[in-house]
């Protein structure tokens, strides 16, 4: 997509390229992290570095492969912020979580049996 965009090989060369793909991942990882927590996201985020780096090196030149070990050191860099909006989305998920059992009340473990208590 952002090739369509900036006519240019290497998505990171243009601010909009850059943008375009942190929006990109940072959105799905804060999906993932609230629908399916920290973990699930995390393991996406580390997915979109492997293939960001896996990409440029199966459809780039020559060049690219050079750059190869300089290019996984550099995308760390790339992954920071979705890694924090992966740990944003867990965040939101464990909140609203605490958030809804406090307005319907609290399970409580009575000797094996589980009871929840109303607290209006």
């Amino acid at each position: 997509m952002a090739f369509a965009l900036t006519g240019k090989f290497e998505s990171f060369d243009s601010l909009a390229g850059f943008l375009i793909t942190q929006i990109i991942l940072s959105s799905a990882a804060f999906w993932a992290g609230f629908k399916q927590g920290v973990s699930a996201a995390l393991v996406l985020v580390v997915g979109g570095y492997l293939g960001i780096n896996a990409y440029a090196y199966v459809f780039g030149g020559s060049e690219h492969r050079v750059w190869a070990l300089l290019g996984l050191i550099s995308t760390l860099i790339l992954v920071l912020f979705p890694a924090v909006a992966a740990v944003s989305g867990g965040i939101v998920r464990l909140a609203l979580s605490k958030f809804r059992q406090r307005k319907t009340g609290k399970a409580k473990n009575n000797g094996g049996q589980l009871t929840v208590t109303d607290q209006s």
